[in-house]
C-alpha cells in the first residue's frame, strides 16, 4: 500500500513541477521549473538535479537516471573565474547516466547515450556513446 502511496505522490510532484506527465523514480529537484521545457514520455529517477537558471529543454523519451545533474550556470575557471550560463538542449531519445553531469551550452544529439558518472562539457552527436571525465567519443550507435 506504502509503494502505491508514494508513486501517485512522485507522479503528482512530477506534474506539478513540469505541467505534463513525466515518469517519476525518486525524488528530484528542479531550481527554476518555468526555465525546463520537457517532452513526453521522460524518465527521471532518484537525486536528479536540475538548475535551470537559464534554459533548459528536454526532448521525448529522455531517461535522466540517478544522481544526474544539468547545470546551466557556473563558473569558467579557465577563463578567469567568469560566470558562464547557457542554454541546454537534450534531443529526442537520449539516456543520461548516473552520476553525469551536463554543463551549460551543450547539445545532446538524438538518441545519444552519456554514459555514468560523465562530465559533458561540449555537445554530442546524434547517435553517439560518450563517456568520461570530460566526456569523449567511445562508438556509435548502430541502428
Amino acid at each position: 500500500m506504502f509503494d502505491k502511496i508514494r508513486y501517485w505522490y512522485l507522479q503528482v510532484l512530477g506534474y506539478a513541477t513540469f505541467r505534463r506527465r513525466v515518469y517519476v523514480h525518486g525524488r528530484f529537484r528542479v531550481g527554476r521549473p518555468a526555465n525546463v521545457v520537457i517532452g513526453e514520455g521522460c524518465s527521471i529517477n532518484q537525486d536528479v538535479y536540475i538548475l535551470a537558471r537559464h534554459r533548459i529543454r528536454i526532448g521525448d523519451r529522455v531517461t535522466l537516471s540517478a544522481r544526474c545533474m544539468l547545470l546551466d550556470s557556473g563558473l569558467d575557471l579557465a577563463g578567469g573565474h567568469n560566470h558562464v550560463d547557457g542554454d541546454i538542449v537534450i534531443e529526442d531519445d537520449v539516456w543520461v547516466g548516473a552520476g553525469a553531469i551536463v554543463l551549460p551550452n551543450v547539445v545532446l544529439g538524438r538518441g545519444c547515450v552519456v554514459g555514468a558518472g560523465s562530465v559533458v562539457t561540449r555537445s554530442v552527436p546524434p547517435g553517439c556513446v560518450y563517456a568520461g571525465n570530460p566526456a569523449r567519443f567511445l562508438k556509435m550507435i548502430s541502428s
